[in-house]
């Protein structure tokens, strides 16, 4: 696998369960999400990953919270913009409903190829359909290794053109060691060419994102991930905070951080 020149650092400002109870400075409102965001593009972030919510704070795919964030954004920053298409708490047809806003990228969840129902799997294929057809970049999320057979599936199928996006969740390994065989285990099996992002860890996330960058890969910190600092003793005191810490590895590895630019070329080469 070629090492890319630069690495891309995408954001995950707020997930869909991190509330201000858990870290006063988790971004709920579109205003709160698109500074944060903007901030974030400064620190060194060329990817946003989005998730919108209500004003209580519960998770929305209302097309007109996910305009309102975006519009926001793009007064001042020109990173790139994926909205999460997660389909926990909503039907298949709902959280398909920001692809109509024609986003640069998408998240494309993946869960459902875990359940043994036909139904479920041709929900995923049928999502996966809706992006290609708004010639949306999708990037896959996967878990495990039969999350990512359902991913090379829609591949062959056709569902999802090549080369593809991969978001590599790694959960909370028991140890850095074992963190690391997954992580090699599941980036070794992408299809060539693919561009890779690896997020979570736990405890061991900061040495295994340096192990991806070491890869070749790139890289995901945000709220979503963890409201902690990289230490899981103190909390974060912002998502800028973390972009910046993981700008700061990436160029103590050798590896200078893309810009929205480059990483908006590199997604669409992908």
């Amino acid at each position: 696998m070629t090492t890319p020149a630069t690495v891309m650092i995408m954001v995950a400002p707020n997930g869909a369960r991190a509330l201000k109870k858990d870290n006063p400075a988790t971004p709920i409102s579109p205003k709160e999400i698109a500074e944060e965001v903007i901030r974030c593009a400064k620190a060194g972030a060329s990817i946003a990953h989005l998730h919108a919510r209500r004003e209580d704070g519960q998770p929305t795919q209302s097309i007109e919270v996910y305009r309102e964030i975006a519009d926001r954004v793009r007064e001042h920053s020109d990173i790139v913009l994926q909205i999460s298409l997660g389909t926990l708490g909503f039907t298949v047809e709902e959280a398909i409903e920001p692809v109509d806003l024609n986003p640069e990228m998408v998240s494309l969840p993946l869960d459902d190829f875990l359940k043994d129902d036909a139904a479920a799997h041709e929900g995923i294929r049928q999502m996966a359909l809706k992006v290609r057809e708004h010639r949306v970049r999708p990037e896959l999320s996967v878990y495990n290794e039969r999350m990512l057979k359902g991913a090379l599936r829609l591949i062959e199928e056709g569902a999802i053109d090549r080369p593809a996006c991969f978001g590599l969740i790694l959960r909370d390994p028991e140890s850095t060691r074992q963190g690391a065989a997954k992580l090699m285990e599941l980036a070794d099996a992408l299809p060539e060419r693919s561009q890779w992002w690896v997020a979570r860890g736990g405890r061991y996330g900061l040495g295994l994102r340096a192990l991806a960058i070491e890869m070749g890969g790139h890289v995901r910190v945000g709220f979503e991930d963890s409201v902690m600092d990289f230490d899981q003793k103190n909390l974060a005191s912002s998502n800028a905070y973390l972009v910046e810490r993981m700008a700061n590895l990436c160029h103590a590895l050798g590896r200078p951080i893309a810009t929205a630019a480059q990483a908006r070329s590199a997604v669409s080469a992908a």
